[in-house]
């Protein structure tokens, strides 16, 4: 994972990576194409262990490839799928969101490939919602038509919004019931919050999946993203 993550004096970025066995398959890392544009991906690999390890430093060299060009997040995406679609064995694929921050325009641009869903919040509206672009992980359909199921949104920020990523080990963490921790527990915590700065954001939903699960024994990887666009 990368120590550093670009940003500037308009978002600040917090990342938290734990992985279940000695490597993970989970993957996050930023690129700044110029002084204005920003690119954001956050991963997952299907399956554990050094596999998936493997396969994500695939995912992680097809990004700094080509992150560097300032493609579309939909010419991004179409790449990357063709790219690891040449490495993956045919029954492993990758989830991906993809985040291109233009800090002149103030706007985001974004779509995901088959990734958990983006938690965003809106500081003018006061709301938290999700963002269910629709998208096939990278490696499922591997021919021409996979361009078909992407999804591209844009946005502008403001101040005080916040994005929130993270990986399914988050969501799908059970505790001792067999219960998930599900997507609307990650919400309540980034929902009370808000006022939070990245880090403590990032800290506090840590804290409260380890409460809820009551262990420190994980069975897949954790991860989160978080960005906060700043006044």
């Amino acid at each position: 994972m990368p120590v550093i993550l670009n940003n500037n004096d308009q978002f600040d970025i917090k990342a938290f990576s734990v992985s279940a066995d000695e490597v993970g398959g989970d993957y996050y890392d930023t690129h700044q194409v110029n002084d204005h544009l920003f690119s954001v991906i956050i991963g997952d690999v299907s399956g554990k262990g050094t596999s998936a390890a493997f396969h994500m430093s695939q995912m992680k060299g097809v990004f700094q490839s080509l992150a560097q060009l300032g493609l579309s997040s939909k010419a991004f995406l179409i790449n990357a799928n063709n790219a690891i679609s040449n490495c993956l064995e045919k029954a492993s694929f990758i989830t991906v969101s993809y985040f291109l921050i233009n800090t002149e325009k103030k706007e985001i641009e974004f779509a995901r490939a088959g990734h958990c869903p983006t938690i965003y919040y809106s500081k003018k509206e006061d709301e938290t919602r999700f963002f269910t672009n629709k998208g096939l992980g990278l490696g499922i359909l591997r021919n021409g038509d996979f361009h078909k199921y992407i999804q591209v949104n844009k946005l502008a920020y403001l101040p005080g919004d916040i994005i929130l990523l993270y990986t399914d080990g988050i969501s799908e963490a059970r505790n001792n019931d067999g219960e998930e921790y599900g997507y609307d527990r990650i919400k309540e915590v980034l929902d009370a919050n808000t006022n939070a700065s990245t880090t403590i954001i990032q800290e506090r939903l840590i804290e409260d999946l380890y409460a809820f699960t009551g262990s420190s024994f994980i069975n897949d990887d954790y991860t989160t993203l978080v960005i906060k666009f700043n006044n």
